[in-house]
This record gives C-alpha cells, sequence and structure tokens, in this order.
C-alpha cells in the first residue's frame, strides 16, 4: 500500500545545481574538443622554486602572453612556474544557455591546465581574464588553490556594452598614450596593434566577448568559490577607468573574496608594469601560507 503511494504521488524534481549542470557541460565538450594544443602552452620555470604549484596567468582582451612576457618572467623570478595560452579565435562553441566566448576561454583553461601535468594551480586573471579565470575556477575549483582578479571583468556588475567600449577605448586608452614615456612608447603601440589584430581575425567573437563581459557578474562566481575552499584575492588600480574602483568597491563584501589591495595605476599597469605581476604572486603567496596555517 505503501510503496504503491510513493509510486502515485508526484514528486517535483529538484532543481540542479547551476555550478554541477555546467561542470557536466564542460566536460562533455572537453571531451568532444581540442581547445588548446600542448605546444602553444607557454612554461616558464624559475631557476630555483619557492613554490611548487605553479601560477597560471589568464591574459585580458586582445592580449596574448608575449605581449607582456617581462610580467610572466617576474612572476617566475619570484620562484614559480609560469603557466599561460594564447587563446584561439575560432570559436567553436556554437550554442549554449549562457555564455558562449567566456564559456570556452574557461575550457581552454581547464585543458591547459591538465596538459602542462599541474594538478592545481595558482591563478592571475587580468581584466577579462579574470572573468573566464573564474569561470574556470568555478567548473573546476578543485584544480584551483587561490586566485587573484586584477582589475578583472564582471567587478562592477551589468554594464553598458557600449560604455564599457567607450570607458576601454577612449577613457583608459586616451590617458594611457598620454602616460607613455618616450623610452617604451614602442610597448604601447606593439599593445595596441596586437589588440587591431586580435579583433579583426574575428569580429563576431570579439562582439561576443564584450557583450558578455558586460553582462557578467564576477562575485556571484568568487561567493561559490569561497564556499569550495579557493582563496580569492582582488588587486584594482585606483586610476582604473575601465572597472573603477569606486563602481567595485560597492560590489564587495567578505562572503566574495578574502583580500583586497588597491594599487597605484590603471587598468593596464598589469600589462606594463611588471611590479603589478609580482604583487599578484605575492598576494597568493600570501594566501597559500594562510591555508597551510588552518
Amino acid at each position: 500500500m505503501f510503496e504503491q503511494y510513493i509510486e502515485e504521488e508526484k514528486i517535483e524534481e529538484q532543481p540542479k545545481d547551476p555550478y554541477l549542470a555546467a561542470r557536466e557541460e564542460a566536460d562533455v565538450m572537453l571531451h568532444n574538443f581540442e581547445f588548446i594544443k600542448k605546444e602553444d602552452i607557454i612554461q616558464i620555470k624559475p631557476e630555483k622554486f619557492k613554490d611548487e604549484t605553479p601560477v597560471f596567468v589568464s591574459p585580458g582582451w586582445g592580449s596574448i602572453p608575449k605581449m607582456h612576457l617581462e610580467n610572466l618572467e617576474a612572476i617566475a623570478e619570484e620562484g614559480r612556474e609560469v603557466i599561460s595560452v594564447p587563446f584561439s579565435r575560432e570559436q567553436k562553441i556554437e550554442e549554449r544557455n549562457g555564455f558562449i566566448a567566456e564559456f570556452q576561454k574557461a575550457l581552454t583553461i581547464i585543458e591547459a591546465i591538465d596538459k602542462s601535468g599541474a594538478s592545481q594551480v595558482d591563478a592571475i586573471g587580468h581584466s577579462e581574464g579574470g572573468l573566464n579565470l573564474a569561470l574556470a575556477a568555478s567548473l573546476h575549483p578543485e584544480k584551483f588553490r587561490s586566485i587573484v582578479l586584477v582589475g578583472a571583468a564582471g567587478m562592477v556588475g551589468k554594464d553598458s556594452y557600449f560604455d564599457l567600449v567607450k570607458r576601454f577605448t577612449i577613457d583608459e586608452g586616451i590617458k594611457e598614450f598620454k602616460m607613455r614615456e618616450q623610452s617604451n612608447m614602442n610597448s604601447f603601440f606593439g599593445y595596441m596593434k596586437g589588440i587591431l589584430k586580435y579583433m579583426a581575425h574575428n569580429p563576431l567573437l570579439a562582439h561576443q566577448e564584450i557583450k558578455e563581459i558586460s553582462q557578467a557578474d564576477i562575485f556571484e562566481m568568487t561567493r561559490y568559490l569561497k564556499e569550495k575552499g579557493v582563496g580569492v584575492g582582488v588587486i584594482c588600480g585606483v586610476n582604473d577607468q575601465v572597472f573603477p574602483i569606486e563602481r567595485v568597491l560597492k560590489s564587495l563584501d567578505e562572503k566574495k573574496i578574502d583580500h583586497f589591495l588597491s594599487t597605484k595605476g590603471n587598468h593596464g599597469s598589469f600589462v606594463f608594469n611588471k611590479e603589478h605581476a609580482a604583487l599578484a604572486e605575492e598576494l597568493l603567496s600570501l594566501m597559500a601560507k594562510e591555508r597551510e596555517g588552518k
């Protein structure tokens, strides 16, 4: 009689955890597609190891590792192996509910970590690289010990597409140009040339990336990462025009991150000043020590 009642009773199925559902989808795509070739993964080993856990660096929108190789080498000089990738300009994911371009970059990060031979990494993400890094960590949190988000996309909540483009190209771009000294003007022009090449290679994908950046809320992901035991640090430049610090601070609380640092500089400081890269590694090392002490 009781068994019959159970069979006839309509039991509403509990909704699946969205992070678990996204992980299952990600694992299927990682099985079906190749997002990064092993020979395209950048790996820089230090002369002497301070910490055996590598540091993965996710570059910002329009950047490739070679555009800020000095910064990657600065992290290696701190005694850490560095892993980074150039993201493909070929869109392999055609349809899914939610982000497409950022999801593909997140899958690239996960695949690169696996192919590098690392079982777990610390990680730094700058600008858009912070967004796809947080997404990658939320898909496979066991692969990440701590992450540091430097001027990361998605820290100011839902944004205007055109206002975001204006802040990046005019408010930040022109200011960055005026700040350049003649001695390092070549690095600035090289960076801008790389961004234009990046856009021209796949304009539709570039548009999709900007659209997803404008709609992202990174702190929903960092809250989940903290629950999973992943350390989360944030670094913001006080003169960042793309993701202004005053807007970032409105979204922050201790449930979403472990550490917050403000530093001199603007949005491009991580690209042009290796001191900012070293600072990000220092914050990762601090969080590693905190976890050892627990």
